[in-house]
C-alpha cells in the first residue's frame, strides 16, 4: 500500500510517499484555521499514528518530530479500519485528529480528509459563512458534509431561507443549490429510515410566528419541498423519533389544547403527513423538550407536573396502548429530590432505559435548574451523575454511543439576555466531567454540528458570520 500524508495547515506542507506492492491512501491533514494558537505542529516533539480496526489498535508507529518522517505502521491485509493521529508534547496529547473510517481494499486510491488541529481550543475558521444566522437547523450529511439551513438573520431583523454547506474537506463554506421552501429559524431535522430528513416548524418572522411547515429533504436528490404542513404552528416545540420511520411533534403552540402532530407515513396514499394526535391526561401545551428513550418510549420535560413525564406509547407496545392516553404523569407520585419544571431544558436517553435531562430554567422565577435524571419505572427525578453547568437551550449534541456529549452555548436566564459561550464536554453514563472550551466569539443562538471525523463545528450567533472548530480529546 503507498501512503501519501499531506499535511496542511499552519505549517509548511510536508509530504511523506511510502511505496508498497497495491493499492493508495492520501491522507490529507487539514487545518482551516488561521490564529496564533491554532498551529498543530508547534511545541510536538513526538508523533504518533494508530490504526484501528473494530475498535482494536492493529498497528501502531510512534515518531521524533520533527526530526523523523512519517510513515504508515505496517498492515496485514486490508479492511475498514480508523486512523488517529497523535500530536504529543512534553508527554501530553496537544494536537489530535482521526479519519472516519475507511474501507480499504486491493488496488483502491483513496483521498481522505481529517482535520489535525491543536484538541480542546476553539479555532476560528479562516472561511466565513456566507451569511450571518442565528438558530438555524444543521444536518452532517452522508458525505461528511454540513448543511446549514435557514435561521434568524445576524441583525435578527429577519428570518432567512437559504442554505450553505460547510465541506471540512476544504474547510470553506459555500452556498447550497437548494433552499427551504420557506423561511424558517428554529426548526428541528428528524430523520427517518427512509433516508428522507424533515424540518419541522419554527418561526417565519423576526418577531418569532410560529409555522407549520413541514419540509422534506432528500439528500441523494438535492431537493427541499414542502410536505402537508403540521395541524398546528408550532415554535420552541420538541420531536421524538418514536418509531424508525415515525416522530411525534409536541409542545410550542400557542393554544392550550392537548394535541401532537405525529409524523408518518400516510397508509392511504403513501404521503408524509402529520396527523392530528389529541391527548387527554397530559397538558401537552406546556412541552418544551423530549427525547426517545431505548425503549421507544418517549421522555417528556414541561413547565408543570402534569407536561412533564413519560409518553409510554412505543413501537413494542402499537395496537395496545391507546396514544391518546398514554402518558405516565408525574403526580400522584413523588416527583422526587431532583424534580423541575422548566423551559429549555436538553434530552438524552440512557442505556439504562433512564433518561438524563440537563438545565432548563423555571419561566416564573427565572432559577436555572440542575441535570438530572428521569427514572423510567418509577417516572420520577433523582440528581444526575453528570453534572456539567446549568443552561437553557444549549444545544446537546451525541458524540458516540457510549455517552461522550457535548453541550454549548444556551442561556442563563429566561429572557436570552446572557448568553454563554461555551461548549462543555462530559459523559452522561459514568458522569465524567471533561473539558469546557470557552468560545472566541459570544453566540446568540449557535448551532452545533458532529463533523464524520469527531470534531465540532460551531456556527452562527456572532455578529459577524464566522465558525469555529473544536477538536475534543477526552482519552
Amino acid at each position: 500500500m503507498t501512503l501519501i500524508w499531506m499535511l496542511w495547515g499552519c505549517k509548511e506542507p510536508v509530504t511523506e510517499v511510502i511505496p508498497a506492492e497495491d493499492g493508495s491512501l492520501t491522507l490529507r491533514l487539514v487545518n482551516p484555521t488561521t490564529c496564533s494558537w491554532c498551529d498543530a505542529f508547534a511545541e510536538l516533539d513526538e508523533m504518533r499514528i494508530d490504526v484501528e480496526q473494530d475498535g482494536v489498535v492493529v498497528a501502531s508507529d510512534t515518531f521524533a518530530w520533527p526530526a523523523e518522517s512519517l510513515g504508515l505502521p505496517a498492515l496485514d491485509g486490508f479492511g475498514v479500519v480508523r486512523v488517529r493521529v497523535y500530536g504529543v508534547g512534553e508527554g501530553f496529547v496537544v494536537s489530535y485528529g482521526q479519519t472516519p473510517e475507511i474501507a480499504l481494499g486491493p488496488g483502491q486510491k483513496l483521498d481522505v480528509a481529517m482535520l489535525f488541529a491543536p484538541v480542546n481550543l476553539a479555532l476560528p475558521v479562516s472561511s466565513n459563512m456566507r451569511a450571518g444566522r442565528s438558530q438555524a437547523a444543521t444536518v452532517t450529511l452522508r458525505d461528511g458534509r454540513v448543511l446549514i439551513a435557514g435561521g434568524y438573520e445576524g441583525n435578527r431583523t429577519g428570518v432567512l431561507s437559504s442554505v450553505e454547506l460547510y465541506d471540512p474537506a476544504t474547510g470553506a463554506f459555500g452556498d447550497a443549490p437548494y433552499s427551504l421552501p420557506v423561511p424558517l429559524a428554529g426548526s428541528i431535522v428528524v430523520g427517518v429510515d427512509t433516508g428522507e430528513r424533515f424540518f419541522v416548524g419554527g418561526a417565519s418572522t423576526a418577531e418569532g410566528t410560529r409555522s407549520a411547515e413541514g419540509v422534506m429533504f432528500i439528500e441523494e436528490e438535492g431537493t427541499m419541498e414542502s410536505v402537508r404542513p403540521m395541524n398546528r404552528a408550532r415554535a420552541g416545540h420538541c420531536v421524538s423519533q418514536f418509531r424508525g420511520d415515525q416522530a411525534m411533534v409536541l409542545g410550542g403552540h400557542e393554544d392550550d389544547a392537548a394535541h401532537g402532530d405525529f409524523l408518518r407515513i400516510s397508509p392511504d396514499d403513501g404521503e408524509w403527513n402529520f396527523k392530528d394526535q389529541p391527548f387527554s391526561d397530559f397538558d401537552e401545551a406546556k412541552v418544551s423538550s423530549c427525547a426517545p428513550l431505548v425503549d421507544g418510549r418517549t421522555a417528556v420535560q414541561g413547565t408543570s407536573p402534569q407536561s412533564t413525564g413519560i409518553w409510554a406509547y412505543s413501537e413494542e407496545n402499537v395496537g395496545a396502548v391507546d396514544p391518546e392516553t398514554a402518558f405516565l404523569a408525574t403526580p400522584p407520585m413523588d416527583p422526587g429530590a431532583g424534580a423541575a419544571f422548566v423551559l429549555g431544558a436538553s434530552i438524552v436517553g440512557l442505556a439504562d432505559g433512564d433518561a438524563w435531562v440537563g438545565g432548563g430554567v423555571d419561566p416564573l422565577s427565572g432559577q436555572l435548574a440542575e441535570a438530572r435524571e428521569l427514572r423510567a419505572a418509577s417516572v420520577r427525578f433523582d440528581p444526575a451523575d453528570a453534572l456539567p453547568r446549568a443552561r437553557a437551550w444549549g444545544e446537546l449534541m451525541a458524540l458516540d454511543d457510549v455517552g461522550n456529549m457535548a453541550w454549548g452555548c444556551g442561556w442563563r436566564d429566561a429572557a436570552q439576555s446572557t448568553p454563554l459561550a461555551n461548549v462543555e464536554f462530559f459523559n452522561v453514563e459514568t458522569g465524567a466531567l471533561g473539558p469546557t472550551v470557552e468560545l472566541v466569539d459570544v453566540r446568540r443562538g449557535c448551532d452545533l454540528a458532529v463533523l464524520a471525523d469527531g470534531a465540532i463545528l460551531v456556527v452562527g450567533g456572532a455578529l459577524e458570520p464566522t465558525a469555529e472548530l473544536i477538536v475534543p480529546y477526552t482519552r
